[in-house]
């Protein structure tokens, strides 16, 4: 009884200083990356929710699928072949399709790939024609729940721009010499794909999605009061993610 009884304890204070250890890391980094949103945005064609036909293939998922976005404006970047990252809510891997749009509807891009619970990203691949430019574009993920019956399928939907990078940032981002110092410059200067596209590089790199889940956080400041029901959903969506970090216990 007393064996098992330390034991018990060994476990639960490793567990606690494995939790302590992680919260130590991520303080430093998450009082960097804070984004702000370009000086007279464009609007985006809809406002409010990016997600139609449902949020998840699972009916008793509380999330739902969802472009990782801000949607009281339009998410700009100065890269013409630029990273699109989404968060899937579903346990399940299932087929899904990615789809790149003109603003007319031209469509300019499409791939799949399997799903994966939680967040995930492609970038537009260099053997196409960059993104030009001054033009705004339509992105979609298709979550595909029943491959014989299409109306189930769960679609998220975002809008990105393409703008021309000032000169005074080009020089700043040739002189930073790590990927959180490159974070900070995107986020500051309101260039939100770029920003999250370095963010989600480094967590790879790492295996700490800190920055990520940081930018999340500040763009849900960012969108709360314009639309607290989207900042609310990036805060929800961020939850999960820094739950899915914390150390499982051990069967």
């Amino acid at each position: 009884m007393i064996t098992h009884g330390l034991k018990r304890r060994t476990i639960y204070s490793a567990g606690i200083a494995s939790l302590i250890l992680s919260v130590s890391f991520w303080i430093p980094i998450a009082a960097l990356a804070k984004y702000t949103p370009p000086p007279n945005p464009s609007k985006p064609k809809e406002t409010g929710t990016n997600t139609t036909r449902g949020g998840s293939c699972e009916g008793d998922s509380s999330a739902v699928l969802t472009a990782l976005v801000p949607f009281s404006h339009m998410g700009q970047t100065i890269s013409g072949y630029p990273t699109f990252i989404w968060f899937v809510p579903d346990r399940t891997s299932r087929p899904l399709q990615f789809r790149l749009f003109t603003r007319s509807g031209q469509l300019l891009y499409r791939t799949e790939m399997q799903s994966q619970p939680g967040i995930m990203s492609v970038a537009l691949p260099a053997n196409l024609p960059q993104l030009s430019i001054g033009q705004s574009y339509q992105w979609q993920v298709v979550l595909v729940c029943d491959p014989n019956v299409p109306s189930r399928n769960v679609v998220a939907a975002a809008e990105i721009q393409v703008v021309q990078p000032a000169a005074s940032l080009q020089s700043q981002l040739a002189a930073a010499s790590t990927p959180q110092q490159r974070i900070d410059l995107y986020a500051s200067a309101g260039l939100w794909y770029d920003a999250i596209a370095e963010a989600r590089k480094a967590s790879e790199t790492s295996q700490n999605q800190a920055a990520v889940l940081e930018l999340l956080d500040s763009l849900a400041s960012s969108e709360a009061q314009p639309l607290k029901d989207w900042s609310d959903r990036l805060r929800q969506i961020r939850a999960i993610e820094q739950q899915r970090q914390l150390p499982q216990p051990k069967p």
